[in-house]
Order: structure tokens, then C-alpha cells, then sequence
């Protein structure tokens, strides 16, 4: 007997910015299906996510979540070859695309509510019986390595993916869902079919239905065109753990030289996670990020208005394995020095008492809701964001997390930036050109800034006399 649960998802607390109910139900196979009507919609997004992607792969692997996300546009047990899919998907209007991040492969077919059941029938014969056709396989691997080769002529590729390679030193290839090109030229499909043994499975796959549709009539189809479709044994993270990420042993320098005549830079941390003992700092994480953003703020104020910096900004990236925390920034190059020792003076201020007040929070908590209702203006941008929240964080995270960050406090901000930025080895990544050296810029000089940024000392109150 199916499980039929209710999610009322009314998150903000003004009426104009509540998000739409999220109506769930969990198949016998373990495949949960979750519907959003937008009455009155002409359109429908037909969208599954897995959860795949590098956080899943040695490195023998790596890259091969996306090439098996290029083939899964292609010939199944219904469609005999990728003309045939190409030209039903035509036939039925389609929109499609898919995406590969760390934690979260998806795909998704939009079209007219008259072919909403097509559509499922189709995202069901490309989930559940992709063929794999030796042919269409050696000319996706090629098409991955060119996506590949246009991440490679940009500059700033190379800064970001250095960066990552030495903050998760240990399994660096779990944080790379782009890939290794001779990994991927190298591919079997026999590796394509282990993937799809161990992640395409309905107990790790979640299928995401909106626009005008009803959720009875959606959840009636998904039982009956799914019911073939066979769970593993158990959850596939039980019977292949995620690594875990080893700390960062020490603070260290990235160098990287491209063509540039900007000096770009990051600060990189291992940060919190959506699940484990620190789930509650990473709301702390995402209020941070938007306070510090305002051009108001102290942070921006010290940094950019400061004439130190050109662009600063801080993040967290939401993942349920060790998400990042990034602090990004742009220079000149004659003050690109300062402008590091600038950031390194103001992080410890970021744990002081009223360096974010609390109207500051209230604000960016509200923005929150504001991107949030924006989000749900469209019903497909609605289905990509509720598939990668179910895939990195669980939909009771998306369900409770409004309330959650609007709830954050200035201590709450302090606790978070003492655990994970200060005092905390981090990678410091700079990108400049050969002719950089002249102003100062030496990696012996760089070298210099590689230090860990210690909090400051707590303000002592005086004694009353």
C-alpha cells in the first residue's frame, strides 16, 4: 500500500511569499514522488533526480556520472536508437536538458499538459531501460571531453579546480563532477551499467512533477509506470559509504598563472554539512553569506569601499558531504596584497558582538524568502530546486529552512565563523599573470599571506569600581 503524505511547505511568514504545497508519496519500490500544482498552468515538468554525481566516485570514475547523464538522451527498450528518441521528443515538445553536480544528477522533460502521460512514459523509458548502445557511446565520450576542454580555456577553471583539489586533498576526485578526461576516455559501459546497478535505482531517485497537473492523477500513473522498477536491497550510501573528507593538516598557497589582468583569489575551508552534528550552523552559513553581500555592510564597507579589494563575497555550498566555504576576491594587482591582508585583519571581526545586527539578519533572512518566491514563480525552476534540496539535504531541510534562517543570531553567526573559518587551515588561491612579479606579486611574497587567521581574544569588560 502506497504512503500518501501532505507537506504543506507554507515557509514564510508573509501570506504574498508562501511556497506552493509539496504533495509526497513514497511507491512500494521506494521511488517518492512529489507534485506541485499551479492550477491553470498550460505547462509540465516531468523531472527525476539520483543521487549521484562525483561525491560518488573514485578516481577511476571520475566524470563518468556525466557521461552517463549524456547517455541517458539516447536509445532505451522503447526507442531503438537516438533518432527515434530524438524524434518523439519532438513529437511531444519537449524541453529536456540534464545536469551533473556533486551530489545530484537530474533530468528533466517540459511540455503541454495534453502530453503530460507521454512525457511520463518517456522519462520512464529513459530512467529504467537505457540501452547503452556501444556506438552512441564512443561519440558521448568525446562530447564530454569537449565540455571538458571549454571549461579548460577559461582562467578561472583552473584557480577553482586547484583550489578544490588541495581543500579535499584526500579524495579529491568526489568534489570534480566535470571529470578526468582519460577517465572518461577510457570508459566502459560495463562502468555505465555498475552506475546505473548501484545509483538508478527508485529507493535512491526521487520523481518531481509541476505545473497543471493534479497530484491524484500524477501519483495514480507514477504507481502504475514504476512498478517494474526494481529496488536495491538496501539504501545504496549503506552498501557504499561516502568518504569521509580528512581535515586540512595546514594552511597552504595555490599559485596559478593565466593570461589575466585582474588578480583573482580565494580563501577555501571545509565547512558544514546538511547532515551530522552541525546541521544548524549551516543556516548560519546561508544568513552570513546575504548579510555580508549588502553593500551596507561592515564587510563591504572595510573591504570594497575601502578601495583594499574590488569584489569580496563569502558562501557556503549546501551538501550533505562537506559543503565549502568560499571566500572569492578581486584585486588589482599594484593592491592585491592588501587586499588579502585586509580580509585576514576583518574575519575575526566576524565573530565580535554586533558585527551583524540583528535587523541585518532579519534582512537577509527576508531576502531569502524573496528568492524563494521568485524561485517558485516558475514551475520548472521549481522542480530543479526541489530535486537538488532532495538529493543534498532532504525535503524536510527545504520544508523547515526559512524558519530556520530566520531564526539565526548574531551568536549563532559567531559559533559558526569560530568552527569553521577562524582558527581553521584553509587554501588560499591566487590567479595572476607572468608580468604580475613586477608589482610584488612573487609566490615568495604570496607565501607570506598563506596563514591560518586566528580569532581575536574576547573583549574584556572593565570591573565596576
Amino acid at each position: 500500500m502506497c504512503r500518501l503524505v501532505l507537506l504543506a511547505l507554507l515557509l514564510a511568514s508573509t501570506p504574498g511569499l508562501a511556497s506552493p504545497p509539496v504533495q509526497s508519496r513514497t511507491l512500494p519500490n521506494g521511488l517518492e514522488v512529489l507534485v506541485v500544482e499551479f492550477p491553470g498552468s498550460a505547462l509540465v515538468t516531468v523531472e527525476i533526480g539520483v543521487r549521484n554525481g562525483s561525491m560518488t566516485e573514485p578516481p577511476e570514475y571520475n566524470g563518468l556520472s556525466h557521461l552517463y547523464e549524456h547517455m541517458f538522451f539516447k536509445a532505451n527498450a522503447a526507442l531503438p536508437d537516438q533518432e527515434a528518441f530524438l524524434a518523439r521528443g519532438r513529437e511531444l515538445g519537449l524541453d529536456w536538458n540534464g545536469t551533473t553536480d556533486t551530489e545530484r544528477v537530474n533530468y528533466f522533460f517540459t511540455t503541454t499538459t495534453d502530453h503530460f502521460a507521454d512525457a511520463m512514459v518517456f522519462m520512464r523509458d529513459a530512467i529504467v531501460s537505457p540501452k547503452f548502445d556501444a556506438k552512441e557511446f564512443e561519440k558521448e565520450r568525446v562530447v564530454v571531453t569537449g565540455e571538458i576542454d571549454r571549461n579548460e580555456s577559461n582562467p578561472y577553471y583552473y584557480l577553482f579546480h586547484e583550489v578544490s583539489k588541495h581543500v579535499f586533498w584526500k579524495y579529491p576526485s568526489r568534489k570534480d563532477p566535470l571529470g578526468n578526461r582519460q577517465t572518461v576516455l577510457s570508459a566502459s559501459v560495463d562502468q555505465m551499467r555498475t552506475i546505473q546497478q548501484r545509483y538508478y535505482v527508485p529507493n535512491n531517485s526521487v520523481l518531481m512533477v509541476t505545473g497543471g497537473v493534479k497530484a491524484a492523477e500524477v501519483f495514480s500513473l507514477a504507481a502504475t509506470l514504476y512498478a517494474g522498477w526494481k529496488p536495491s536491497a538496501a539504501n545504496p550510501f549503506q552498501t557504499y559509504p561516502l568518504v569521509q573528507h580528512p581535515p586540512l593538516p595546514a594552511t597552504e598557497l595555490v599559485l596559478v598563472e593565466q593570461p589575466v589582468r585582474t588578480v583573482n583569489g580565494v580563501m577555501e575551508w571545509q565547512g558544514p554539512s546538511t547532515v551530522g552534528k552541525d546541521v544548524d550552523l549551516t543556516y548560519a552559513a546561508d544568513v552570513q553569506s546575504v548579510a555580508l553581500q549588502q553593500p551596507a555592510s561592515k564587510f563591504q564597507k572595510a573591504l570594497v569601499d575601502s578601495g583594499s579589494c574590488l569584489r569580496v563575497s563569502l558562501s557556503w555550498g549546501t551538501q550533505m558531504n562537506t559543503g565549502p566555504i568560499r571566500l572569492s576576491f578581486v584585486a588589482t594587482p599594484d593592491r592585491a596584497l592588501a587586499c588579502i591582508r585586509a580580509i585576514q585583519a576583518e574575519l575575526p571581526r566576524l565573530a565580535q558582538p554586533g558585527y551583524l545586527t540583528a535587523e541585518e539578519l532579519r534582512d537577509a533572512g527576508h531576502q531569502l524568502e524573496v528568492d524563494r518566491a521568485l524561485e517558485n514563480e516558475l514551475p520548472s525552476a521549481l522542480a530543479h530546486s526541489l530535486t537538488f534540496w532532495w538529493t543534498s539535504a532532504g525535503l524536510e531541510y527545504y520544508r523547515t529552512y526559512l524558519d530556520k534562517a530566520r531564526a539565526v543570531t548574531p551568536a549563532d553567526i559567531a559559533r559558526y565563523t569560530r568552527t569553521y573559518i577562524l582558527g581553521r587551515p584553509y587554501i588560499l588561491g591566487v590567479m595572476v599573470s607572468k608580468d604580475m612579479e613586477a608589482v610584488g606579486l612573487s609566490r615568495a611574497a604570496l607565501q607570506k599571506l598563506a596563514v591560518t587567521v586566528k580569532p581575536q581574544p574576547p573583549v574584556k569588560k572593565e570591573a565596576a569600581r
